[in-house]
């Protein structure tokens, strides 16, 4: 048998009495075998995480040997005692082959370390219960949250009560002297709690630091993955809005969506104070959200609560958890940020379904492609949506810029429109500017106007990491590689110490600054965390070209060609170290390669450029660099840093070229 706590667990209109071994709904006892009720405590005590089958049976049945059909028989027990049926869980979720989850919202009152304080009025059926686990603006949420759940249960009790008192008082004036009672001992509720918790000023503390992981499914056979992680996404964006608060983004983040996911070691990683956990689940035309706020340091459930409701009013669920989350956080707002954290960029939920299901599409070509096609379909449902046309510059931008799946003046055009359109329905969307200063910067190479971007981006949201790590580009081309270091150093400050891709961008900076051990170690950092991360490899290798250590990088670049699946550039630089290190007949052979692939996809002039500086061709090399000028490719705003165009920077020729791309000489 478990070893009991002295404690008391209330859920809906449940008590879960562990001390006495009760299971109590409405104050009338339910039966519960003994096994039955050990798991339910086991359950309650980690609402929300998912408890694998071998630490229930460690737990309910320990060292004794027992089949797993007790589970089921134990769970099938709890479900019938709560009133609930497998296949609509409003408590318990079975996760196949793994566990069970609790997902009911409970308050948890210690009754050997909690003060409670009950007024019971047992006319009115009120009973109100506290702990000074509460205070502060979650009190204010739940005092809210239990007037507007039992309000029409005391005005049904007081007009029982009039109809049968034969010189009763009008029922208006029983109701209000109800709510008087209420408000009476709400009051003393309140000051009682103020005045006895020692540890109220920590216990109030505000939360600087939050991780809001993808939703999981409360029927894992039902996964809508867009939906949770949009669910996440929306959110994430809302929060970001506080500047008090440090928020991951979204694809520091993605990585926790598995069923198993637990959240307290989430948040280790990631290095925050607290993480919000959710389930949801859309049936049909409906929809339930549970959610609860974690505090890392103890794993304790600061806040939690369900949401019911339609499909439909998806977006007046977000808004009261934006609302209710803050309000645990201890957050004080601005009028400017309360807006922003119930702004909703659309009322369309089919709209808001296809945006969802463009963010979780995957970051390929292919996977672009489709982004590009959901965005699309929903701005034709709702033209005004804005926050569909900023993601939808940002797909246009990921085709034609670092990843060059398509020409830049196929697609650094649209993603401008895409962009101007954004900001001229909402001018505060950070990463619309973004979008817009990556064009400026990139293709229409207006440096003065690409900085002003950048910088208005950081202004909205100082948060925004890849604004800063834009802005640490414009910064590297400009040649103040210092400040750039800077820069992308307060991005790398901006999101979880494990996010790869914000750990590299600093050791591209190294790189352009000639600081090639340093490059070297920062993109082995990224390596460490993800071993598969092809630009990192190809990194290095350009690093260890520049040492002259010609093997180490050609096994390096190889490594990212084969990761990449044949990345155009990672061939072009493998081009370029057979070049560097006198294997010509190579380098030529990989010339030809990239003219057949040419037939197939994009390949850009510029790569073709860099292997004839390899080879000492000067004059094929400026050949196949005015090409890429006249495609406006946006690696020619790297040719004043590129160290592998240092051995012709005196020559007039590429003097003449920076000065044309607007570049510092």
């Amino acid at each position: 048998m478990l070893e009991q706590k002295q404690q008391l667990y209330g859920f809906d209109n449940f008590r879960l009495d562990v001390s006495n071994r009760q299971l109590l709904r409405d104050d009338e006892p339910v039966a519960l075998a003994a096994k039955a009720f050990d798991m339910l405590v086991v359950l309650i005590e980690n609402g929300g995480r998912l408890i694998g089958k071998d630490e229930l049976f460690s737990r309910v049945w320990p060292d004794q040997i027992v089949e797993e059909s007790n589970l089921t028989v134990q769970v099938s027990a709890i479900r019938k005692a709560l009133g609930e049926h497998k296949d609509n869980p409003r408590y318990i979720v079975t996760v196949p082959g793994h566990g069970y989850r609790f997902t009911g919202n409970v308050l948890s009152v210690d009754e050997e370390e909690e003060e409670v304080v009950i007024e019971r009025h047992t006319k009115s059926g009120l009973v109100i219960e506290s702990s000074q686990a509460q205070s502060g603006p979650v009190e204010e949420a739940l005092i809210k949250t239990f007037i507007a759940q039992n309000a029409g249960h005391l005005t049904a009790r007081a007009g029982a009560a009039a109809s049968t008192r034969p010189h009763a008082v009008s029922r208006r004036a029983l109701l209000v002297s109800g709510l008087v009672i209420i408000l009476f001992s709400l009051g003393i509720f309140l000051v009682l709690k103020r005045s006895k918790s020692p540890d109220r000023t920590a216990a109030t503390a505000p939360i600087k630091s939050i991780a809001i992981l993808p939703f999981k499914p409360l029927v894992a056979a039902s996964r809508d993955e867009s939906l949770e992680l949009g669910m996440a996404e929306t959110l994430i964006m809302r929060l970001s809005s506080i500047r008090e608060i440090k928020v991951p983004p979204t694809s520091a983040v993605r990585k926790y969506s598995g069923l198993e996911q637990d959240a307290v070691a989430a948040g280790r990683e990631l290095q925050v104070q607290s993480v919000l956990d959710g389930n949801i689940q859309k049936e049909g035309d409906r929809l339930r959200v549970t959610v609860r706020l974690v505090r890392v340091e103890d794993g304790q459930t600061m806040w939690a609560e369900r949401f019911d409701d339609n499909f439909t009013e998806i977006f007046a669920v977000q808004d009261r958890v934006s609302e209710r989350l803050a309000a645990a956080l201890a957050v004080r707002l601005t009028g400017e940020q309360r807006e922003i954290l119930v702004k909703r960029y659309t009322n369309n939920t089919q709209a808001y379904e296809l945006f969802l299901k463009g963010i979780y599409s995957p970051g390929t070509e292919e996977g672009t492609k489709k982004k590009i096609e959901y965005y699309l379909q929903a701005i034709n449902l709702d033209p005004n949506y804005a926050l569909a046309y900023s993601v939808l510059a940002k797909s246009y931008m990921q085709l034609g810029s670092f990843f060059g799946f398509r020409s830049p003046q196929e697609t650094f055009p649209q993603a401008e429109a895409a962009a101007r359109k954004a900001l001229e329905l909402d001018e505060t969307i950070s990463d619309a500017h973004v979008m817009l200063g990556m064009y400026k910067m990139n293709y229409e190479w207006n440096w003065s106007e690409a900085e002003r971007e950048l910088k208005r981006a950081i202004e909205l949201d100082p948060n925004n990491d890849g604004a800063h790590s834009e802005y640490g580009s414009y910064l590297i081309k400009m040649g103040r590689v210092d400040e750039a270091i800077v820069m992308r150093k307060r991005a790398l400050d901006l999101v979880p110490p494990s996010t790869v891709p914000v750990i590299a961008n600093l050791g591209y900076v190294y790189y352009f600054a000639r600081k090639y051990e340093e490059a070297i170690k920062q993109h082995q950092r990224a390596l460490e965390l993800n071993p598969r991360f092809a630009r990192s490899h190809l990194a290095i290798g350009n690093a260890y070209v520049q040492l002259g250590k010609y093997e180490q990088a050609i096994a390096e670049i190889n490594q990212a060609i084969t990761l990449s699946g044949g990345d155009v550039k990672a061939i072009a630089t493998l081009g370029h170290a057979y070049a560097v290190s006198g294997r010509h007949a190579e380098a030529r052979k990989v010339i030809d390669q990239l003219a057949q692939l040419s037939k197939r996809k994009y390949v850009s002039p510029y790569f073709i450029a860099v292997i004839y500086a390899g080879l000492g061709e000067r004059d094929q090399m400026f050949a196949w660099l005015e090409k890429a000028y006249q495609e406006r490719h946006p690696f020619m705003t790297l040719i004043s840093v590129e160290p592998v165009f240092d051995p012709v920077r005196s020559d007039p020729r590429f003097v003449q070229l920076v000065r044309r791309v607007g570049l510092p000489s």
